[in-house]
Protein backbone atom coordinates (compact mmCIF):
# COMPACT_ATOMS: atom_id res chain seq x y z
CA UNK A 1 0.00 0.00 0.00
CA UNK A 2 1.31 3.57 -0.46
CA UNK A 3 0.88 3.95 3.81
CA UNK A 4 3.94 1.54 4.75
CA UNK A 5 7.03 3.17 4.76
CA UNK A 6 8.82 -0.27 2.98
CA UNK A 7 7.65 -0.91 -0.53
CA UNK A 8 6.64 -3.98 -1.05
CA UNK A 9 7.66 -5.22 -4.94
CA UNK A 10 5.02 -5.85 -7.33
CA UNK A 11 5.35 -8.56 -9.56
CA UNK A 12 6.42 -7.89 -13.17
CA UNK A 13 3.13 -6.63 -14.74
CA UNK A 14 2.97 -5.92 -18.17
CA UNK A 15 1.10 -2.91 -19.90
CA UNK A 16 0.20 -1.66 -23.53
CA UNK A 17 1.85 1.46 -23.62
CA UNK A 18 1.58 3.20 -27.18
CA UNK A 19 0.09 2.28 -29.96
CA UNK A 20 0.73 3.63 -33.54
CA UNK A 21 -2.21 2.46 -35.45
CA UNK A 22 -2.72 5.26 -37.97
CA UNK A 23 0.99 5.27 -39.49
CA UNK A 24 1.89 8.39 -42.17
CA UNK A 25 3.16 5.68 -44.46
CA UNK A 26 1.43 2.26 -46.22
CA UNK A 27 -0.88 0.45 -43.50
CA UNK A 28 -0.31 -1.57 -41.72
CA UNK A 29 3.01 -2.05 -42.49
CA UNK A 30 3.75 1.37 -40.89
CA UNK A 31 2.26 -0.17 -37.51
CA UNK A 32 3.59 -1.20 -34.41
CA UNK A 33 2.83 -1.30 -30.07
CA UNK A 34 4.69 -1.18 -27.32
CA UNK A 35 5.16 -2.99 -24.25
CA UNK A 36 6.03 -1.71 -20.70
CA UNK A 37 6.84 -4.15 -17.96
CA UNK A 38 5.68 -2.09 -14.92
CA UNK A 39 7.05 -4.35 -12.15
CA UNK A 40 9.90 -5.16 -10.38
CA UNK A 41 10.90 -8.23 -11.91
CA UNK A 42 11.29 -9.51 -15.13
CA UNK A 43 8.72 -11.55 -17.20
CA UNK A 44 8.73 -14.54 -19.27
CA UNK A 45 7.11 -13.43 -22.61
CA UNK A 46 6.78 -16.52 -24.75
CA UNK A 47 3.87 -17.60 -23.09
CA UNK A 48 1.89 -13.71 -23.81
CA UNK A 49 0.16 -12.91 -26.84
CA UNK A 50 -0.82 -9.81 -28.86
CA UNK A 51 -3.31 -8.64 -31.46
CA UNK A 52 -6.40 -7.11 -32.36
CA UNK A 53 -9.19 -9.71 -31.67
CA UNK A 54 -11.05 -9.52 -28.97
CA UNK A 55 -12.78 -12.83 -28.91
CA UNK A 56 -11.31 -16.05 -29.37
CA UNK A 57 -12.46 -17.75 -32.86
CA UNK A 58 -12.95 -14.06 -34.71
CA UNK A 59 -11.58 -13.02 -37.82
CA UNK A 60 -8.87 -10.75 -36.54
CA UNK A 61 -5.00 -11.39 -35.51
CA UNK A 62 -3.34 -12.83 -32.20
CA UNK A 63 0.22 -13.16 -31.93
CA UNK A 64 2.61 -15.26 -29.76
CA UNK A 65 5.92 -13.92 -28.47
CA UNK A 66 8.54 -16.74 -29.88
CA UNK A 67 10.05 -18.62 -27.39
CA UNK A 68 13.16 -16.98 -25.08
CA UNK A 69 11.37 -13.87 -25.18
CA UNK A 70 12.10 -12.41 -21.73
CA UNK A 71 11.29 -8.54 -20.82
CA UNK A 72 13.00 -6.79 -17.96
CA UNK A 73 11.51 -4.73 -15.25
CA UNK A 74 11.39 -1.33 -16.52
CA UNK A 75 12.05 -2.79 -20.01
CA UNK A 76 9.99 -1.04 -22.86
CA UNK A 77 9.81 -2.91 -25.85
CA UNK A 78 8.33 -2.36 -29.52
CA UNK A 79 6.69 -5.03 -31.80
CA UNK A 80 6.84 -3.69 -35.26
CA UNK A 81 4.60 -4.73 -38.21
CA UNK A 82 7.80 -4.72 -40.78
CA UNK A 83 11.13 -3.88 -39.29
CA UNK A 84 12.26 -1.87 -42.50
CA UNK A 85 9.70 0.85 -42.37
CA UNK A 86 10.01 1.02 -38.88
CA UNK A 87 13.73 1.62 -39.03
CA UNK A 88 13.26 4.16 -41.70
CA UNK A 89 10.88 5.99 -39.87
CA UNK A 90 12.63 6.41 -35.80
CA UNK A 91 16.29 4.96 -36.75
CA UNK A 92 15.96 2.18 -34.44
CA UNK A 93 15.18 -1.53 -34.83
CA UNK A 94 12.12 -3.29 -33.34
CA UNK A 95 12.37 -5.92 -30.72
CA UNK A 96 10.16 -8.18 -32.15
CA UNK A 97 8.40 -8.14 -35.78
CA UNK A 98 5.09 -9.46 -37.13
CA UNK A 99 6.24 -9.92 -41.12
CA UNK A 100 9.87 -12.00 -41.50
CA UNK A 101 11.45 -8.40 -42.81
CA UNK A 102 14.54 -8.74 -41.28
CA UNK A 103 16.71 -11.43 -40.33
CA UNK A 104 17.96 -10.56 -37.08
CA UNK A 105 14.80 -9.25 -35.61
CA UNK A 106 12.29 -12.36 -33.77
CA UNK A 107 9.53 -12.78 -35.47
CA UNK A 108 6.22 -12.87 -33.75
CA UNK A 109 4.18 -16.92 -33.92
CA UNK A 110 0.54 -16.72 -35.14
CA UNK A 111 -1.89 -17.69 -32.39
CA UNK A 112 -3.85 -19.98 -34.41
CA UNK A 113 -5.86 -21.27 -31.26
CA UNK A 114 -6.84 -17.91 -30.76
CA UNK A 115 -7.82 -16.65 -34.46
CA UNK A 116 -5.87 -16.72 -37.91
CA UNK A 117 -6.08 -13.41 -38.95
CA UNK A 118 -3.24 -10.55 -39.45
CA UNK A 119 -3.05 -7.65 -37.24
CA UNK A 120 -3.78 -4.94 -39.45
CA UNK A 121 -5.20 -1.96 -36.94
CA UNK A 122 -7.99 -0.38 -37.96
CA UNK A 123 -7.94 3.21 -38.11
CA UNK A 124 -11.59 4.10 -37.56
CA UNK A 125 -11.96 2.26 -34.89
CA UNK A 126 -10.06 -1.39 -33.25
CA UNK A 127 -8.14 -2.59 -29.98
CA UNK A 128 -5.13 -3.82 -28.98
CA UNK A 129 -5.48 -7.24 -26.32
CA UNK A 130 -2.19 -8.83 -24.30
CA UNK A 131 -3.37 -11.86 -23.25
CA UNK A 132 -1.26 -14.51 -20.86
CA UNK A 133 -0.58 -17.78 -20.74
CA UNK A 134 -3.96 -19.07 -19.78
CA UNK A 135 -5.38 -16.75 -22.93
CA UNK A 136 -6.29 -14.34 -20.17
CA UNK A 137 -6.34 -10.93 -20.99
CA UNK A 138 -3.93 -8.95 -19.16
CA UNK A 139 -4.70 -5.34 -20.80
CA UNK A 140 -6.42 -4.20 -23.67
CA UNK A 141 -6.99 -0.48 -25.24
CA UNK A 142 -9.56 0.53 -27.35
CA UNK A 143 -9.85 3.66 -29.74
CA UNK A 144 -12.38 5.67 -31.88
CA UNK A 145 -15.42 3.05 -32.58
CA UNK A 146 -14.03 0.28 -30.38
CA UNK A 147 -15.25 0.16 -26.87
CA UNK A 148 -13.50 -3.20 -26.36
CA UNK A 149 -11.67 -3.49 -22.60
CA UNK A 150 -11.82 0.65 -22.40
CA UNK A 151 -15.25 2.45 -22.71
CA UNK A 152 -15.66 4.68 -23.40
CA UNK A 153 -13.16 4.40 -25.65
CA UNK A 154 -10.01 6.77 -26.11
CA UNK A 155 -10.84 9.23 -28.63
CA UNK A 156 -8.83 9.06 -32.46
CA UNK A 157 -6.02 10.67 -32.80
CA UNK A 158 -4.26 12.83 -36.07
CA UNK A 159 -2.52 10.48 -39.01
CA UNK A 160 1.16 10.01 -37.92
CA UNK A 161 0.39 10.21 -33.90
CA UNK A 162 0.09 7.85 -31.54
CA UNK A 163 -1.82 6.81 -28.59
CA UNK A 164 0.36 6.75 -25.11
CA UNK A 165 -0.56 5.84 -21.91
CA UNK A 166 0.29 8.48 -19.52
CA UNK A 167 1.74 8.11 -16.82
CA UNK A 168 2.64 4.69 -18.25
CA UNK A 169 2.26 2.41 -14.88
CA UNK A 170 -1.02 3.45 -14.01
CA UNK A 171 -3.87 1.07 -15.57
CA UNK A 172 -7.40 2.59 -14.95
CA UNK A 173 -8.89 0.77 -18.26
CA UNK A 174 -10.53 4.45 -19.20
CA UNK A 175 -9.47 6.74 -21.75
CA UNK A 176 -8.18 8.71 -18.98
CA UNK A 177 -5.01 6.46 -19.37
CA UNK A 178 -4.08 7.43 -22.86
CA UNK A 179 -3.02 10.76 -24.75
CA UNK A 180 -2.43 11.38 -28.47
CA UNK A 181 1.25 11.63 -28.49
CA UNK A 182 3.03 13.50 -31.85
CA UNK A 183 5.78 12.76 -32.44
CA UNK A 184 5.51 8.63 -31.19
CA UNK A 185 8.51 7.77 -29.17
CA UNK A 186 8.75 4.41 -29.69
CA UNK A 187 10.75 2.38 -26.74
CA UNK A 188 10.16 5.41 -24.41
CA UNK A 189 8.07 5.77 -21.80
CA UNK A 190 7.15 9.23 -20.15
CA UNK A 191 8.35 8.61 -16.33
CA UNK A 192 7.83 12.12 -14.97
CA UNK A 193 4.68 12.72 -13.00
CA UNK A 194 1.62 14.81 -14.62
CA UNK A 195 1.88 18.62 -12.59
CA UNK A 196 -1.33 18.44 -10.73
CA UNK A 197 -3.85 20.96 -12.12
CA UNK A 198 -4.77 23.17 -9.10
Amino acid sequence: GWLTATPTPTPGYLLITEVMYDPAGEEPLGEWIEIFNAGDTSVELSAYKLGDEEASGGPEGMFQFPPGSVIQAGEVIVIANHTDIFYQLFKSLPDYELQDAHEFIPEMIEYVAWSGGNIELSNGGDEVVLLNGFDQRVDAVSWGSSAYGIDPPVPAVAEGHSIERYPPGIDTNTANDWREQPPPKPRRVDLTLPTPTP
